[in-house]
């Protein structure tokens, strides 16, 4: 809870340093999983700012790797859902189109925390075609019925208390 804590008070320079890929030689397998998962059973609105910058940091390490997606990026991605601001559907998109392995991992409901019109709309006023493309054209089903799956939690239902170690946390991030 304490790595937690600390990074909430952090400003977005120092989470990068803090937590950024190539910053600390822990950061990428320990302390960025970490926190993640710790903002998993406890995150709040106000954490948008710090969830943004570990999504940032995140990105960069999966983009230097070339492959896979992985469970970090999904959780970051699926926080910024949660909380529901259509801005970061643009953080989001970047994150689906870092690699193959991602665009396929993040479901695309992660894109729209406030329907297909709102983020088609807000792609539009930021030029984000492929974004207005993919959202206006992905869906064959409801979108709706995925986003309240996602929105259960259940896939992060196992997560550790935020109060657990780092270590413990950074493990079960990465399993």
């Amino acid at each position: 809870m304490e790595l937690l804590l600390d990074a909430r008070v952090m400003s977005d320079a120092d989470v990068a340093r803090a937590f950024g890929h190539g910053g600390s030689s822990t950061a990428d397998g320990v302390d960025r999983p970490a926190l993640v998962a710790a903002l998993l059973s406890s995150f709040t609105p106000s954490d948008a700012p710090l969830i943004r910058e570990l999504t940032r940091q995140e990105i960069a390490a999966v983009g230097d790797a070339d492959s896979g997606g992985g469970d970090v990026l999904l959780a970051c991605c699926w926080l910024l859902f949660m909380i529901g601001h259509v801005e970061d559907a643009a953080l989001v998109w970047r994150a689906k189109n870092v690699n193959f392995d991602a665009h396929c991992y993040i479901d695309s409901v992660f894109l729209i925390p406030q329907g297909v019109a709102v983020t088609a709309e807000f792609a539009r006023s930021r030029d984000l075609m492929d974004l207005v493309e993919w959202v206006e054209g992905e869906w064959i089903g409801d979108p709706e019925t995925g986003a309240r799956e996602w929105r259960s939690g259940s896939f992060f239902a196992r997560v550790p208390p935020a109060a657990a170690s780092v270590e413990d946390l950074a493990t079960w991030m990465r399993q």
